[in-house]
This record gives structure tokens, sequence and C-alpha cells, in this order.
């Protein structure tokens, strides 16, 4: 039997205490810090940090090589497009040390690293994806 139950994603700025917004047809590039997390509804390029959570909305794009804090919720798009669907965005890498969380309309072709990674139906990963391994991972022996 065909289970019809639909996933769903919520979303909330307010609950997530996310301070900070760059607003839809903004760009901004360079080096970043970030904190209270980001709703992004445009676009941000370069390097830097989200001390909290990120929220790409679902026409914003985000480039370059960020490490983000907490969870990462993918409704838009993360790296460059490309030509063609076997294309990757080399430039772009996102470090996410909670749960990245990548929406149906979600879009990502660069290199997205996670502690765990959620996808919902019609996300895609067309960029690589790698497993994050800290440190407070690993098992710590004690000597007696």
């Amino acid at each position: 039997m065909l289970d019809k139950t639909q996933d769903t994603l919520v979303i909330d700025p307010v609950k997530m205490n996310i301070v900070n917004r760059i607003a839809a047809d903004t760009v901004l590039a360079g080096d970043f810090l970030f904190k209270g997390g980001l709703l992004l509804q445009g676009t941000l390029q370069g390097v830097g940090e989200i001390a909290g959570r990120l929220v790409v909305w679902h026409d914003a794009r985000l480039i370059g090589r960020f490490r983000v804090l907490g969870d990462l919720y993918l409704l838009g798009q993360l790296g460059e497009a490309t030509e063609s669907d076997d294309d990757v965005d080399d430039q772009t890498e996102i470090e996410c040390q909670g749960t990245a969380y990548v929406a149906s309309t979600g879009v990502s072709t660069g290199t997205l690293i996670a502690a765990k990674l959620r996808m919902y139906d019609g996300a895609v990963l067309q960029g690589p994806f790698r497993t994050l391994r800290n440190a407070q991972s690993l098992p710590v022996l004690h000597g007696g």
C-alpha cells in the first residue's frame, strides 16, 4: 500500500530566532560573519560564517565558501547555475554543523558537507555531499 502522507517543511524565521536578512534582489559579495542566523532571499557570494540557522529562500542563491553553525534549509540554489545536469560548481562549498534540509525546490551544484542530510521529494543534489565528522563524534577513551 502506498503511503500518501505529505512530509512538510515549515520555515518560521521568528521562531527559529533568525535575526539577519538579505532581501530579494539584493546582491552582496565579500567576507561575512552573521550572528543569529540568516534568512537569504537575495544573492550572497564570498566566504564567511553564519552563527545560527541559514535559510536559503526559493529564489535566493548562495555562492562561495561558508560555514553554518546550525541547520541549513535549502529552498533555493546553492552554487552557480551550470550548463548541464552533470556540471558542478567547484567554487562553492558549504559546511553545515547541523542538519542540511534540501526542500523540493532546492538545488545544490556545489559541495555540501553536513552532519546530517534530509532531502525532500524533488530536491536536486547535483554536486557532491560529504558527511561532516567532527572530534565530538569520535569515542573518547579514558585511561585508568
